[in-house]
């Protein structure tokens, strides 16, 4: 009878092992899956704006960024500067896209994103204040015009300097034409980084199924026992 229970107690811890084993497997993939969710409302957010759709692309990245702030926040506030930068973004706005960037910058100090925000908000500042300074000669030069004696002289000077100006500016455009070939190849990068860790997803799941399987198995192999036990007992 000892050896009985003894047998009965090592299976039911077993049952018990096992049962932990899976809650734990369990609670991972419910993590993962809704990591994974996340990261496809980005990939989605990112197809809206590659289509144009601007304004429902801005919802869904910042619905991630309510949803995720710890995981994928960073990313956001980044996908979010983007959106307003774009030229072709009808609302764009570049102190805006530059206070996404910042915050990313400061929210997020440890964020691979970090070094490229830091580079945005530099871009976007002095793309600023050239275009500050170029309306500023502009504003010169109609007064300029308007003195007979000086225009010549001046009016030269000022156009050396816009021209100076308008050069300097191409020169950060094409800095940023380069930034943003760099953000899409990373862009590609990380959607194949994300079809890779849904396959490792669906890899767990089934794992999980094999677990509960085999946890079937054990309880059957417990029920059999347990009767045999039964009907060898006087």
């Amino acid at each position: 009878m000892g050896q009985e229970r003894s047998g009965k107690g090592e299976h039911v811890l077993l049952c018990i092992a096992c049962c932990v084993n899976i809650w734990l497997s369990l609670c991972g993939c419910a993590h993962s899956v809704k990591q994974s969710q996340g990261d496809q409302a980005l990939g989605e957010a990112k197809e809206l704006r590659a289509m144009g759709d601007y304004s429902a692309s801005e919802k869904k990245t910042l619905g991630v960024l309510e949803d995720f702030p710890q995981t994928l926040g960073d990313e956001a506030l980044f996908q979010m500067g983007l959106l307003y930068a774009l030229p072709k973004n009808p609302n764009a706005d570049f102190e805006k896209s530059g206070s996404f960037f910042q915050k990313l910058v400061t929210l997020y100090p440890d964020s691979s994103r970090k070094e490229e925000a830091s580079a945005w908000i530099f871009l976007l500042t002095r793309k600023a204040g050239n275009e500050k300074e170029t309306l500023e000669l502009q504003s010169r030069m109609r007064m300029v015009e308007q003195t007979s004696e000086t225009r010549g002289k001046k009016m030269k000077q000022l156009e050396e300097k816009l021209e100076a100006r308008e050069k300097e500016v191409a020169e950060h455009r094409d800095a940023v034409t380069q930034l943003q070939n760099r953000v899409e190849e990373e862009l590609e990068a990380r959607e194949k980084e994300v079809a890779e860790y849904r396959d490792a997803v669906t890899q767990l799941q089934n794992r999980v199924k094999e677990l509960e399987s085999q946890l079937a198995k054990f309880k059957n192999i417990d029920l059999t026992i347990e009767q045999k036990k039964r009907a060898t007992v006087p």
